[in-house]
């Protein structure tokens, strides 16, 4: 559906050249919603805004149903970004223009016919739930009603692709939950292919099925979001993770406690999510789990539990102990003490 290749853009600036995207390739299968992390600079921006060619890259493909874009004349790309929706932080809409006016001006500009704009223009703000508020003006809405404005928009030209550029990052915790579950029911009943970026672990953690962590305009790590939150390999994605989940101890805290025995991180995945492992070891291996920390993540297809333990015992007792777990599908990772 998205294939990057090779995607470079770099800026002249009075210091000297600056490369904000470096060599990025990035693969987004039609019907899936692929999230784009990174901190403030790591480029996440510029990248989107590469994949409709509202920046232009310095090099490298950018391909739309096998189709470069870079390749098309203006004519060409203007039809070809009928297929492309977006949704910025800021909304842009119109201030002086009614809800109604916002989504329809756009369809007007393409040349679709009075009763074709108002057939599409209430279709899409049923969708996002605000029939209600045809007449309103931006100033009377919230800032998730206006970001539901926006949604109606980029959706009004019934897009294949919807670009989502840090779209919940203004709103509120209990706003953007409810953003999140529209762009879900967006993806589920419409089968729009959503691109979205963002520095938010929790939007990641429950909308998104394949996730692309950037750091200083390189990929440092994409995978699955179950994978991420499981096995997370780079030192970014493992500092995004522990926003949202409490995934260790730091040593001094350790070492305060004067913990004996192994201190151990259990990520639980799948099938090991339901059973009384810990119960099942204490009572197998004459060992004594005390759990320290625990939490769990539910992610769009799948549920991952993080515990923390001290694991008091005999060594030999411990490291049964640790190769049941692993043995149970277990991920393991011995934080201070006996190691398997």
């Amino acid at each position: 559906m998205i294939q990057l290749q090779n995607i470079t853009k770099q800026f002249q600036t009075k210091s000297g050249i600056v490369r904000a995207v470096d060599d990025i390739n990035l693969h987004v299968e039609k019907g899936e919603i692929h999230g784009v992390i990174g901190y403030s600079g790591a480029g996440k921006s510029t990248l989107i805004r590469c994949v409709n060619l509202l920046e232009r890259p310095t090099s490298g493909n950018v391909q739309i149903d096998g189709v470069d874009l870079t390749k098309l004349s203006e004519s060409e790309l203007r039809k070809t970004r009928q297929k492309i929706g977006m949704i910025f932080q800021g909304f842009n809409l119109l201030k002086t223009a009614t809800v109604y006016e916002n989504v329809a001006i756009p369809l007007r500009l393409l040349g679709y016919s009075k009763k074709e704009v108002a057939t599409r223009v209430d279709k899409y703000l049923t969708i996002v739930g605000l029939t209600d508020r045809q007449q309103s003006y931006p100033s009377q809405l919230s800032g998730g009603q206006k970001q539901r404005v926006a949604i109606a928009r980029a959706l009004s030209q019934e897009p294949e692709i919807l670009l989502s550029d840090e779209a919940t990052s203004a709103l509120d915790p209990e706003t953007t939950d409810s953003i999140l579950d529209l762009l879900l029911k967006i993806n589920a009943e419409l089968g729009i292919t959503i691109l979205l970026i963002t520095h938010e672990m929790n939007v990641i953690q429950k909308i998104c099925d394949q996730v692309t962590v950037l750091e200083n305009g390189k990929v440092v790590e994409q995978g699955s979001a179950i994978n991420l939150f499981t096995k997370p390999a780079h030192k970014t994605t493992q500092k995004f993770l522990n926003t949202i989940s409490q995934r260790t101890l730091a040593p001094s805290l350790i070492e305060h406690l004067n913990l004996s025995g192994a201190v151990t991180r259990l990520t639980f995945v799948g099938e090991s999510t339901g059973n009384p492992l810990i119960t099942e070891a204490a009572l197998q291996f004459n060992v004594k789990p005390n759990i320290l920390t625990a939490n769990i993540i539910e992610l769009k297809n799948g549920v991952v539990g993080n515990i923390v333990t001290h694991i008091n015992g005999e060594q030999a007792d411990v490291q049964k102990a640790l190769q049941f777990f692993q043995a149970s599908g277990v991920i393991t990772e011995v934080l201070g003490g006996t190691s398997v």
